[in-house]
């Protein structure tokens, strides 16, 4: 789990010191590592890269913007987060930019994917992973 937390820290880290804005969101879901967290985006062009870190995990993903009033984006996000996806997930995105993909304002969507998960309790790992269906929303306001 280290691995993967110092990887997307990294990335977060890159995207965040090239020439080109990135921008800060804070919000929840899946795309937010989790319950809460905080994701760092690059927008070039109509193309979205993004690494984020939360409470409970973590995530990186790409988005693509839509249409010409840059409101609507498609994507993908892999990640994991310790309560349903301890051993990652992987998930087609939707997100809504109430202002913009490249302006201030809130954003919200949804994911539907895969996550594996152990079936351990208390965080002991039994030996027997599941995939499951993911689907989630998730809200966030874009500084």
């Amino acid at each position: 789990m280290f691995k993967y937390l110092s990887s997307l820290v990294a990335t977060a880290a890159v995207l965040c010191s090239v020439s080109v804005k990135a921008e800060v969101t804070v919000g929840g879901g899946y795309q937010y590592g989790g319950v809460v967290g905080v994701k760092y985006a690059k927008t070039t062009g109509d193309h979205i890269a993004f690494a984020s870190i939360g409470l409970i995990g973590g995530a990186v993903g790409y988005q693509y913007i839509l249409t010409a009033d840059r409101k609507h984006t498609m994507g993908v996000a892999v990640g994991s987060e310790i309560i349903t996806s301890e051993k990652g997930f992987a998930a087609l995105t939707y997100n809504y930019y109430s202002q913009g993909a490249d302006k201030s304002g809130w954003t919200w969507g949804g994911s539907l994917g895969a996550r594996r998960e152990d079936n351990g309790i208390f965080f002991s790992d039994s030996g027997k992973r599941e995939t499951k269906t993911l689907i989630g929303l998730h809200l966030g306001y874009r500084f």
